[in-house]
């Protein structure tokens, strides 16, 4: 029997590439305000004089294609059979701006466009699924839950309503989302197993563009901090942010203010519940980069790093779980 384990992360995603990065390794000075022509150029890249505003500009009527790649590899030091899992998720994102709301907030809506998962599991293969294939799905099991319910999420609409802070009020299309993945997996059991898949709570992350940006402007060397809960079957998790301005650098095209950010993941509330065992961060850190285009109103570029250890306990023994796992999202196009 093939042992699939959907790691805890995986629900983190959409948080950990809007809140990580860690190639460039100078943070700058904290707090600072040393916006000159000569520390903007250092990157390469004209830059204008004075604070810049980072906020997101939604553009109505046009499609923001993005790319999210994850990479996963977990180790579980389970007695007498260690896994080794190597997971990879690749989703095509398409975001529609639909209108602009009386009170500066957005309507987008959030499609799906593609889904590609591969696990393999001490050398073995236990999942492949490509939407842009025909192969027929496996129905059986919890291998074949999951290119099932990813399968059904593919082109459902989710409409987000954004304040005008740029944070998630709500999402609507959750309720028929749920509708076609029960009918795509009908065993209960089965479904709670992916369900972080496309609960609420990880959806919200597809939309949190807005939570890693400051409400000031800001200069180059400028520092700020943000912190979040979110909600997974083991509990809840607190991850902590810290964003500094590191300078202004051409990226893909575009002249892009370069954000170095750090953190680190914690436990806040741990619940056996739903999982059948108790799991705690033991350790938890963030690092990458980010690019934001201030003109265009939006991220071009968003690549992160995260490191876990996880303790495990069930009723029968204590595990351990290393986890290491790479997030990039990324604008592909503006049509």
């Amino acid at each position: 029997m093939k042992k699939l384990i959907i790691p805890l992360a995986l629900s983190l995603a959409g948080s950990v590439f809007l809140a990580g990065c860690s190639k460039s390794g100078n943070s700058g000075a904290a707090g600072g305000s040393t916006n000159s022509s000569a520390a903007a150029n250092a990157g390469g890249s004209s830059a204008p004089a004075g604070p810049v505003d980072l906020k997101i500009k939604w553009q109505i009527g046009k499609r923001y294609d993005m790319m999210m790649d994850l990479n996963q590899t977990t180790d579980i030091n389970v007695p007498g059979q260690p896994v080794h899992q190597e997971l990879k998720l690749t989703q095509g994102l398409d975001y529609s701006p639909l209108k602009e709301l009386d009170n500066g907030g957005h309507q987008v809506r959030l499609q799906f466009a593609s889904q590609t998962i591969d696990i393999n599991q001490n050398g073995k293969d236990v999942l492949s699924y490509d939407s842009n294939q025909s192969t027929p799905i496996e129905t059986n099991g919890p291998v074949g839950a999951v290119a099932a319910a990813m399968h059904a999420m593919v082109g459902a609409p989710l409409d987000f309503t954004f304040a005008a802070d740029g944070t998630v009020e709500s999402i609507d299309g959750i309720d028929a989302l749920s509708n076609s993945i029960a009918a795509a997996v009908p065993n209960e059991r089965q479904r709670l197993q992916v369900q972080q898949l496309y609960d609420e709570d990880t959806l919200k992350q597809y939309g949190a563009f807005a939570q890693s940006l400051p409400n000031h402007p800001v200069n180059v060397g400028d520092s700020w901090s943000e912190s979040h809960d979110i909600n997974n079957p083991a509990g809840v998790m607190t991850i902590n942010s810290n964003y500094t301005f590191k300078n202004w650098e051409q990226h893909n095209g575009h002249n892009c203010v370069h954000l170095v950010i750090t953190g680190d993941i914690k436990t806040k509330t741990a619940s056996a519940s739903m999982i059948g065992a108790v799991i705690k961060i033991k350790s938890g850190s963030i690092s990458g980069d980010a690019w934001f285009d201030p003109d265009l109103g939006m991220f071009i570029d968003i690549n992160s790093d995260q490191d876990t250890t996880l303790d495990i306990t069930t009723r029968q023994m204590a595990l351990t779980q290393e986890m290491k796992q790479n997030v990039d999202l990324s604008l592909q196009g503006i049509n």
